[in-house]
């Protein structure tokens, strides 16, 4: 798609963009009034505090949400996404707009819908109505009712028993600084189905801070099987926040996979809701932190229903004198009895001034259960160093390989090939 070379008019943040978004939008009624209700959240809920709990070892005092403008069109410096691999559908976004749309003809007869937010409101809005906002409400954050109030993304409805081969991939580009977008993200997937759904951040390092605010709620249904994979390349102009919630119901399965690789700052929390009977989750994490990142990861595995299985694995490396916060919550609500639960958490450090603060956390309330928790933080192995070095590799190369063997478990786990090998560049990039 050819990108429009006419620069827009843009917003600050405020009431009046909220108004601008839905207008411009053709959106209907009810829609506007879900904005504004979330705007009337946002204003009415404090910004955080280095007092409170989930905050106290990040500092956001530097973010001046009043500096940023709100988009009115995509920008023009773009290049259209291409790709060789196999996918079944593709959604291209630019300074928060969607801009492209594809979908494979045979799952579109099927019932399969993708499109952007805006549009499936007016042309499915039964289903947008019910399940947008329901696992994440305004009232999740200050930050959760800001992405409501402006947002836009995609809609990903999967109808029952419908499989779908492929993944759906979608990229987000922010072509220029000074501005905000509020990517939101609506995957439902009907009982017994399967889809796979990858979302790309991507922005060069421009010359203005930037502000992501965004959303993802994934629905999945009994029996059903969604693979979710974020990643996040923004440059280092940008604030990056980010709420993604899971809800999977009787005997479903739902594997994720957060990558944090960009950013001048990412809060990121990642929740799983087990609410039915027999259902698991994977929840996979990966981030590299360098120069003066500051990366802070919250995640919670909730266990409302009994017989259930979550797994979480994250890791992180750090160099120079990045910081990474992981605080991670294995919760067994009474009556969740059979649960089996894990949650790990390691950090490698490339450097004596990277730090990182890593805190698991046990809620258990139900008495026949297994639950564990690890966590390690620490530099190389000069073991295995030293054992490469002998073999004729520079520090360097040798470093490179035991990093590239340290996130090998979860990069292999990306389905697309194309989306693989771009993230070992980026890798790659952070090691030189």
């Amino acid at each position: 798609m050819e990108a429009t070379s006419v620069q827009p008019t843009i917003r600050g943040i405020g009431r009046e963009a909220v108004t601008a978004v839905s207008e411009g939008a053709g959106e209907p009624e009810w829609m506007r009034e879900k904005r504004l209700r979330a705007w009337g959240v946002f204003e009415a809920t404090p910004m955080p505090r280095p007092t409170d709990e989930e905050w106290r070892r990040t500092d956001i005092r530097g973010l001046k949400l009043e500096a940023f403008e709100v988009p009115a069109q995509p920008g023009g410096d773009f290049h259209p996404e291409t790709s060789t691999d196999h996918r079944s559908g593709f959604v291209q976004i630019v300074d928060g707009y969607v801009v492209e749309t594809e979908l494979d003809e045979d799952l579109a007869a099927r019932g399969v819908v993708l499109a952007s937010l805006e549009d499936a409101a007016s042309r499915y809005p039964e289903l947008v109505r019910k399940y947008l906002g329901s696992v994440v409400p305004a009232e999740y954050s200050k930050f959760a009712a800001l992405a409501e109030a402006l947002g836009k993304g995609v809609f990903v409805y999967v109808p029952k028993e419908v499989q779908v081969e492929f993944p759906i991939q979608v990229s987000s580009t922010m072509t220029r600084g000074g501005i905000a977008v509020f990517p939101r993200t609506l995957v439902v997937a009907e009982p017994y189905s399967n889809v796979t759904f990858i979302e790309q951040m991507y922005s060069d390092d421009l010359d203005q801070e930037s502000l992501s605010v965004g959303v993802v709620e994934a629905i999945t249904g009994e029996g059903a099987n969604v693979r979710y994979v974020n990643i996040q390349e923004w440059g280092h102009h940008v604030w990056h926040f980010l709420v993604e919630k899971h809800q999977i119901e009787r005997d479903s399965q739902e594997n994720s996979l957060n990558i944090g690789l960009g950013g001048k700052f990412a809060k990121s929390n990642v929740e799983t809701a087990l609410v039915g009977q027999g259902a698991s989750c994977e929840m996979l994490g990966l981030y590299f932190c360098d120069e003066e990142q500051r990366y802070d990861y919250h995640t919670l595995q909730d266990h409302v229903a009994p017989h259930c299985f979550s797994d979480l694995l994250y890791k992180g490396v750090l160099r120079d004198r990045a910081r990474a916060v992981f605080s991670g919550l294995i919760k067994v609500r009474p009556g969740s009895q059979k649960t089996d639960a894990y949650q790990t958490n390691r950090n490698l450090l490339l450097s004596d001034n990277a730090r990182a603060d890593s805190i698991p956390n046990l809620e258990i309330e139900a008495n026949d259960v297994k639950c564990s928790h690890g966590a390690s933080v620490g530099p190389v192995d000069p073991d295995q160093l030293f054992y490469l070095m002998a073999r004729g590799l520079s520090k360097q190369d040798a470093t490179r390989m035991i990093v590239d063997g340290f996130f090998e478990p979860l990069t292999s786990r990306i389905p697309l090939e194309g989306v693989r090998e771009k993230l070992q560049a980026a890798i790659d990039q952070k090691m030189e």
